[in-house]
């Protein structure tokens, strides 16, 4: 099924894939993208993303909060994986399993690209970095074009209690009572970087892309013990 789902990525990417500038207006297939992005890389001085995360100060006096362990990846752009996280994104709302499901969905198609680049021989252009105590990520080498840059950060958690009749509980004693969640803020923003410049991102907690939660754990309903054997009859 993996090899399946990434063959159909690719004939997608094939369509929607946009080139880095200095390449064609459009590019054949995701492997024509990928070689276009090195050919750049190894025929251009790269550029720099530095990308700075932070809480907005609540007083007028106060300074902005530096945002420390937010995940940063760059990746090639493409139309297709925009447009499959803004799916993900339009059907948040829809139930409460889209959006406890949300992020998972986001990782699955965030490593599927990422899984399609490598197999397309870009493993190099799948780039990471985490900000430090300073609320700051650098990522250098970046070769010039177009990218797409995907940020997220755990943190916060809320709990949601579900009440069961003593019925059901006789019956499903192994059905979560009560489920807890990270809440996860993700950033995304689309850049070009140019040969031998430095693009600037800031990802405040005023300019995320989407807030959505997973579940870190259940609370099962504990087992009724046993009931006692009967024992031997008492003579009468």
């Amino acid at each position: 099924m993996l090899r399946t789902r990434i063959g159909l990525i690719a004939l997608v990417l094939a369509a929607l894939l946009l080139s880095p500038g200095p390449g064609p207006a459009t590019e054949a297939d995701l492997k024509g993208l990928v070689e276009a992005y090195l050919k750049t890389g190894a025929e251009q001085a790269p550029g720099v993303v530095a990308a700075r995360a932070y809480l907005e100060p609540t007083r007028p006096t106060a300074v902005a909060a530096p945002q420390q362990d937010v995940s940063v990846v760059l990746v090639p752009y493409s139309a297709a994986f925009e447009a499959e996280l803004n799916t993900i994104k339009a059907g948040l709302r829809d139930s409460l399993d889209g959006y406890t499901r949300a992020v998972a969905r986001i990782e699955a198609a965030r490593v599927d690209y990422e899984r399609a680049l490598l197999a397309a021989g870009g493993g190099a252009l799948v780039l990471r970095a985490t900000t430090d105590a300073q609320g700051e990520a650098r990522v250098g080498d970046v070769p010039a074009g177009e990218w797409l840059i995907l940020a997220w950060r755990e943190g916060g958690h809320m709990a949601k209690r579900y009440k069961m009749r003593e019925k059901d509980a006789k019956l499903y004693p192994d059905v979560p009572s009560q489920v807890t969640y990270s809440i996860v803020t993700y950033w995304r923003v689309r850049v070009a970087v140019r040969p031998a410049e430095t693009v600037e991102i800031a990802m405040s907690d005023r300019n995320g892309w989407m807030t959505a939660a997973r579940q870190e754990a259940g609370t099962p309903v504990p087992r009724r013990p046993p009931a006692p054997a009967a024992g031997p009859e008492k003579g009468r």
